[in-house]
């Protein structure tokens, strides 16, 4: 906070709250500004000087000021008893306790609490002087405000001392007089301080802060006539600049901050980049110039956009969240070998595309169900499947694929034989039946004691013995012969055949 004293005024510039005496309170010392107290009105000096309060430009009108209103130059230029700050208001739209003056400790307090308080000063729809455009806004009191305490004559068109002839000539009358004349010198001086300076080394005006560098705007300029006369900002927005151009404009000052970011560094260098160098980073290398990859990306807008939705997005459930998954970058790093990439270039080849589409046939993914089945599910393709794969079964399949069984096997298809077979599968009862009574034996060196198989003889049980010629059944404990030997049978037909022809005589 920055106390600026003048030969007429106390500033401070700006006010940062620092100097609250009270809660809502600001003290201004005026023992420098040559201000003595009439006896019979403490807010008017001796030598006819006044106090003027301004907030960030605007008049803090005391409701007791309307009795120096008269006076020549106590108003603001275009108030008057009616029109107060700019606005249509009276002197009961304001208060005696905005400001105070203490003469003994010859302070001025400015209450803000009381200021932000009063219609005049809190210009609002619901107090009824604020018009749209009337000049001034609502006071706020805050690290950029400007408070000035400004010592100013209260009439600048007489004297404020009126000496009568034959009257005793004391040293105060002439010491007020004096100081009405000295302080209204002080304010020219002020005043010509204030006004726009003319730098006759530069030959230009400046609108400086008075005793600083710091640029100030200048208003209330008429609307301009002749060529060079100088241009206010509403002549120029409402006569030159459409209403696309204040739209735009309006735009950018919204995004002020960003249009200074732009332009500082090292913003205009990375400009620079992408405008005119290659993807190679410097003006010459590379294929692509980086602003063209920049439009490629724009024409993918829509790709981009979907790179900001939830599904996509999720810090957790995202899709680019689960690529960032460890397992997920691994299986992509496999998925880039060089082998997997050979790989998958052929199951891009056209005919590997036919296959995969006849793949997806119905009736294939049908056929690829059943292998895949299980016994859980009633379909035992795969178990059995494993179960052919075994090493026994396999050469059981090699044997049975040797020429000679195939002959073999293609003999036993064959027309009649195949009838031959069936016969004697229906009739297999019987076969194991003949099997089991019948055999052939060469009964040396003993008769035999089994059916063939595993089975003791039963009686019935025959068997051709092939050393007597014979057939011989057992009958429970021993073979007996049945029927005659060749022979014997030829003896008895000799004898039958003798017999008969003695018979015959």
């Amino acid at each position: 906070m920055g106390l600026e004293t003048s030969l007429t005024s106390k500033t401070w510039n700006p006010f940062d709250g620092s100097t609250y005496v009270n809660t809502d309170q600001i003290e201004f010392d005026y023992s420098t500004l040559g201000f003595t107290s009439s006896a019979g009105d403490s807010y008017k000096s001796t030598s006819g000087d006044v106090f003027k309060v301004y907030v960030d430009g605007v008049r803090i009108y005391r409701a007791s000021d309307a009795d120096y209103a008269s006076g020549t130059g106590f108003l603001e230029d275009g108030d008057t008893a009616t029109t107060l700050n700019g606005v249509t208001a009276t002197w009961s739209d304001t208060s005696n306790t905005v400001w105070t003056i203490d003469t003994a400790n010859q302070n001025i307090t400015i209450d803000t609490g009381n200021i932000l308080a009063t219609a005049l000063y809190k210009l609002s729809a619901s107090s009824g002087l604020y018009s749209s455009g009337a000049g001034n806004s609502d006071i706020t009191f805050s690290s950029s405000t400007i408070i000035e305490v400004r010592r100013s004559s209260q009439n600048e068109s007489s004297p404020s001392v009126d000496f009568s002839n034959a009257s005793i000539l004391t040293e105060q009358d002439l010491d007020n007089s004096s100081l009405n004349v000295f302080h209204m010198a002080q304010q020219a001086i002020v005043a010509a301080e204030k006004a726009l300076p003319f730098n006759s080394g530069t030959g230009v005006f400046e609108a400086y802060q008075p005793g600083t560098t710091t640029k100030k705007r200048i208003t209330q300029v008429a609307t301009p006539t002749a060529n060079d006369d100088a241009v206010t900002k509403t002549y120029m927005e409402n006569t030159w600049l459409t209403a696309a151009d204040k739209t735009n404009s309006a735009t950018v000052a919204g995004i002020s901050s960003d249009v200074t970011a732009v332009a500082t560094a090292p913003v205009p260098a990375n400009l620079n980049t992408l405008v005119n160098h290659y993807d190679g980073t410097t003006a010459t290398s590379g294929t692509t110039k980086n602003l063209a990859l920049l439009n490629t990306v724009a024409l993918r807008n829509s790709e981009v956009g979907l790179l900001g939705t939830s599904a996509m997005g999720h810090a957790t459930t995202g899709h680019l969240a689960l690529l960032a998954n460890a397992d997920v970058r691994g299986d992509m790093a496999l998925l880039g070998a060089d082998g997997v990439i050979t790989d998958m270039g052929l199951l891009g080849a056209d005919g590997v595309i036919e296959d995969m589409a006849q793949l997806t046939a119905t009736g294939v993914v049908a056929d690829m169900a059943l292998l895949a089945g299980n016994s859980a599910s009633g379909n035992t393709v795969i178990e059995d499947m494993n179960t052919l794969a075994t090493s026994d079964i396999v050469a059981d399949l090699n044997t049975l694929a040797d020429s000679d069984i195939v002959a073999d096997l293609a003999a036993v298809t064959a027309t009649g034989v195949i009838d031959d077979l069936e016969t004697v599968a229906n009739n297999l009862t019987n076969v194991n039946n003949f099997a089991d009574t019948y055999q052939i034996d060469d009964f040396s060196p003993s008769a035999p004691t089994t059916d063939g198989g595993s089975n003791a003889l039963a009686a019935g049980d025959l068997a051709f013995d092939t050393t007597a010629n014979q057939m011989k059944v057992w009958d429970g404990s021993a073979f007996g012969v049945m029927g005659l030997t060749q022979a014997n049978a030829t003896t008895t037909a000799n004898n039958a055949a003798v017999a008969m022809a003695i018979a015959l005589g």
